[in-house]
């Protein structure tokens, strides 16, 4: 049974993730090399009890219960005893195959070991690993970890099923929806599909279909209002399969499928405007920093995760 928790590297990702875990009864030891990070980790801490209980969250502890779950460290060492280590460092092979390597050496018998990683494979991960091969995984969560209820879970050649069951039972245990990832492939599942969404919409937008603005009023209040309440195959269900196969014949053949570099995105991007970070990307982000327009939204993705669990509780018994 899972019952300590550690996680390497206290950014964006591996805070939200630990968040995660204490929120719901489990102790972490937060492991980064930077004393900064760490710091900035545990002044998050506190600035997100708030905001859930300001957003209607009810935790079953106290603050102080729930920040003394959490330990920080700059010691990878002190991780030798969990249960579950979740990696969650840059996405540079090189280092993750270095950090795999030091916990196979370090860490106890039963230690899984799991990688929060989309973009490179699990198979050139665990290259080093010899100890554990057994007890390898990817875990993927989405940004914000803390927020978005998807975990994407994909085995090893060498992963054991009670390996894989162990953490998808705990991943479903602090509110988590998991789905299995059954080949390696780039970007396992979801960020497929939000690239290839991507992809159409740049060139929609690229080629002069339509406005900025009006793109996104499309995806927001067209598919993505759906999409808020059922995935695609259920969407496809409603509109009925032989609808759906007349439209897909007609579509497929004057979609993007190319492979380009978007001049929308590069020009943006030499001219300085990188997004919310820089005050300004497709849209302008005036008068707040970015961590006050995270927060902002960060507020209205909690209480989205408010309705999307009503909707999961309802499907779970109906």
């Amino acid at each position: 049974m899972i019952q300590k928790i550690g996680v390497i590297g206290s950014g964006t990702m591996g805070f939200g993730i630990a968040f995660q875990f204490i929120t719901n009864g489990i102790p972490v030891v937060l492991q980064d090399i930077s004393e900064e990070s760490l710091r900035l980790a545990s002044e998050k801490l506190n600035t997100y009890l708030t905001i859930f209980r300001e957003e209607g969250t009810v935790f079953e502890d106290s603050d102080k219960t729930i920040i003394d779950r959490l330990t920080f460290t700059t010691k990878i060492e002190e991780l030798a005893d969990c249960d579950l280590v979740i990696e969650s460092a840059t996405e540079n092979l090189e280092i993750k195959q270095k950090i795999f390597k030091r916990l196979d050496e370090i860490c106890a018998d039963y230690t899984i070991i799991t990688s929060n990683t989309s973009s490179l494979k699990l198979s050139e991960i665990v290259r080093y690993v010899e100890k554990r091969k057994d007890k390898v995984m990817l875990t993927h969560f989405f940004n914000p970890a803390h927020i978005v209820p998807l975990v994407e879970l994909l085995k090893g050649p060498d992963t054991k099923q009670e390996t894989y069951d162990e953490v998808d039972a705990l991943m479903k245990k602090v509110g988590k929806v998991t789905i299995n990832v059954r080949v390696e492939v780039p970007g396992l599942v979801a960020n497929r599909i939000q690239v290839a969404l991507a992809r159409e919409a740049l060139a929609l937008l690229e080629d002069g279909v339509v406005s900025e603005q009006d793109l996104e009023k499309a995806i927001f209040a067209g598919p993505g209002f759906r999409f808020a309440s059922s995935g695609l195959l259920k969407i496809i269900d409603f509109g009925g399969l032989d609808v759906w196969g007349i439209v897909l014949d007609q579509l497929q053949p004057a979609i993007e499928s190319k492979v380009r570099s978007y001049s929308v995105i590069k020009d943006k991007t030499e001219q300085g405007y990188l997004g919310v970070k820089s005050s300004k990307g497709f849209f302008v982000y005036p008068g707040k920093g970015l961590d006050e327009y995270v927060i902002e939204r960060d507020r209205s993705l909690i209480q989205q995760l408010k309705t999307f669990t009503t909707i999961q509780r309802g499907i779970e018994h109906a």
